[in-house]
């Protein structure tokens, strides 16, 4: 049988690393220029909302009470930095650059998880799910960086 703690602390961890990105992608959202990133952007951060929630489905099934509708300190340094560096005239090119790094501290995050031998199989189905989405997300991100670029 599964330690149900564990399952509990690695749910939280996914969590809170999906509601830091629902906010890092939202407010890049709000600081983005160009039209066509703040609507990437939004439609990123309702679905990290999404895996949140799914998450925090899955959680409670594995006696998880406590729901934080919040990221973590250090997500919300990050957002500090980028918005710092927006702020510097680094605009849309430092958002996605921000977003970028904190995907893939995600996919790391998540591929660790899935890896976890006490992981439950129901929850790794859940998991590459959503890790997919995240690397299809890293591929959009840095494909547009590097369009970006080129331009």
């Amino acid at each position: 049988m599964p330690d149900q703690q564990h399952i509990r602390e690695e749910v939280d961890q996914l969590i809170q690393i999906c509601r830091d990105g629902e906010e890092a992608y939202r407010e890049g959202a709000e600081q983005a220029k160009a039209f066509e990133l703040k609507r990437l952007l939004t439609q990123i951060s309702v679905d990290r909302a999404k895996f949140a929630a799914e998450l925090e489905r899955e959680g409670a099934r594995w006696g998880r009470n406590v729901v934080e509708r919040t990221g973590t300190a250090g997500g919300a340094v990050r957002r500090g930095w980028t918005d710092l560096k927006v702020d510097l005239g680094g605009g849309d090119d430092a958002i996605l650059s921000a977003v970028e790094s904190s995907d893939e501290f995600a996919r790391k995050r998540y591929d660790e998880a899935i890896k976890d031998k006490e992981t439950p199989d129901e929850l790794v189905g859940i998991l590459r799910n959503q890790a997919q989405a995240i690397v299809g997300t890293l591929d959009r991100i840095r494909a547009l960086r590097q369009h970006r670029k080129a331009a």
